[in-house]
């Protein structure tokens, strides 16, 4: 099996355990604080997320990217991450007072204070993290970062128990952060790994870091950037509703985004030191993404109120409405997912940086411009926001790594197909269970059983390229079996 392959399947089994963790801390918090208290927290969670994006200031991806990695430049990568990253915990610290004041909740104050000290562990997280991925040692990420959801979700559960309400998420945040720093630095560190800070040469990282974190940033602020809008203009209560409409689909494309994207930069830097072709590379994982996420999408966006129901209770159903029209965009965005990636591996950090500014600023004006609509006239913003974005992209590329548009259309049309096809088929039970008055465990099962065939079956009808890799995987382990 290849590195590429085998990277990929424990990238995925870990995003899968995290996604199955983080579900059944996700369900229970949900139950047991109410969407006032959840819509509290996120306000102040999705400023500190922001931020968040500033403290290591693209060193970990300058540490995947470079193509000769010394010591001396991971101990510059040290010395800039804890130059940003203690200075902004600092900050946060400092200015929980006015955060508060300006969102007018008293509690945001004391979430900014703990989640600040996450800041001051950054850069011991952060870089030898940064190594095992650029080595894809993602059987080692795996342990690690199994471990730090569960602790998040036995910290955050007890503390609620204990009456800490919201403070509980950002108590077991932070639990999560620490038990990380303990295992990278005791039990995990990398070969090069070293702790010794060094201030010659962070100008070269911070120049990638600059436009790079400016990315993460604004593609972070799409999906926070309601939290902070919405607790401005509206309610805590408003804040809750949407937040958990936009968790529900972020979990759905994310869980499946995620497990692949660390091998992405990797991938697609190697392919281009190599000689490879950036194109096909870029290409190729697009589409095997989208087979995976459009699906899912799909369905999901039918069955968004059984499975809300299902998840977090009654008490969110009006979640289910914007997560139909979030699941659109969603599946929109995944088009381009990794364009970041490759404009960072033919080091176009600048036109990354311009291309994300330019679709947060159409959906930071469209949300302002809507809230007097409601919370589905925001989602439906969000839904233009993603085919001006599937333009925009689509553009880039053109002129950037010669990806032609008709001919990456032409081998996303199977993706189209069998997302159709999953929607089709979500459709037809809908007529056997009603899903909107059955209890909802009932479609839950329904759907578990019977859409996984069919999305196999649309795989196979049109030769997708997932066909091929889980027929190789298959191959591959029959014969091992049969040479024990």
């Amino acid at each position: 099996m290849s590195q590429v392959r085998r990277s990929v399947i424990f990238s995925s089994f870990t995003r899968y355990s995290i996604m199955l963790i983080s579900l059944a801390s996700t369900m229970v918090v949900a139950r047991l604080l109410t969407p006032d208290e959840i819509g509290t927290y996120a306000v102040a969670s999705a400023i500190i997320m922001i931020i968040n994006e500033f403290r290591i200031l693209g060193a970990g991806d300058y540490l995947v990217r470079e193509a000769e990695l010394s010591v001396a430049k991971v101990q510059s990568a040290m010395g800039l991450t804890i130059l940003i990253s203690w200075s902004l915990g600092v900050l946060v610290f400092m200015f929980a007072p006015l955060a508060s004041e300006f969102f007018g909740y008293p509690a945001v104050l004391t979430i900014f204070q703990i989640l600040s000290l996450n800041f001051f562990l950054a850069p011991l997280v952060s870089i030898p993290f940064a190594l095992l991925t650029r080595d894809m040692k993602f059987n080692l990420l795996f342990r690690a970062e199994v471990l730090a959801v569960t602790t998040n979700l036995f910290v955050t559960v007890s503390l609620i128990y204990a009456g800490m309400s919201y403070y509980s998420l950002a108590w077991g945040h932070t639990a999560s952060t620490i038990i990380l720093f303990v295992l990278l630095t005791l039990f995990l560190r990398p070969e090069r790994m070293s702790y010794r800070p060094r201030f010659k040469g962070i100008s070269e990282i911070a120049s990638l870091g600059i436009f790079n974190s400016l990315a993460n940033i604004l593609r972070k602020a799409t999906v926070t950037v309601p939290d902070i809008v919405i607790g401005k203009m509206g309610t805590t209560y408003q804040v809750g509703i949407f937040s958990k409409g936009l968790g529900f689909v972020q979990f759905l494309s994310q869980t499946l985004m995620m497990g692949v994207s660390p091998v992405a930069l990797p991938y697609l830097s190697g392919a281009r030191r190599e000689g490879g072709d950036v194109r096909f590379a870029y290409q190729r994982a697009s589409v095997l993404l989208g087979g995976m996420v459009w699906p899912v999408l799909a369905v999901g966006s039918l069955a968004s109120l059984p499975a809300i129901r299902l998840f977090f209770g009654d008490q969110w159903d009006a979640a289910a409405p914007l997560a139909s029209s979030l699941a659109i965009w969603a599946a929109l965005r995944s088009v381009h997912w990794f364009s970041n990636e490759v404009l960072l591996a033919v080091h176009q950090e600048k036109i990354m940086a311009l291309k994300d500014a330019l679709v947060f600023g159409v959906l930071l004006v469209g949300i302002v411009l809507a809230f007097s609509g409601g919370l589905e006239r925001i989602a439906q913003v969000f839904v233009l926001a993603g085919f001006i974005e599937v333009a925009l992209i689509s553009w880039v590329l053109r002129v950037y790594i010669a990806l032609p548009f008709l001919p990456f259309l032409r081998v996303w049309l199977p993706n189209i197909f069998i997302a159709g096809g999953c929607a089709l088929a979500t459709l037809g039970l809908k007529k056997i269970v009603d899903f909107s008055e059955a209890p909802p465990w009932q479609p839950a099962i329904l759907l578990a059983v019977v859409m996984p065939p069919i999305w196999l079956i649309l795989l196979y009808i049109f030769r997708h390229p997932l066909y091929l890799e889980f027929r190789d995987v298959f191959v591959s382990f029959r014969k091992k079996l049969s040479d024990r």
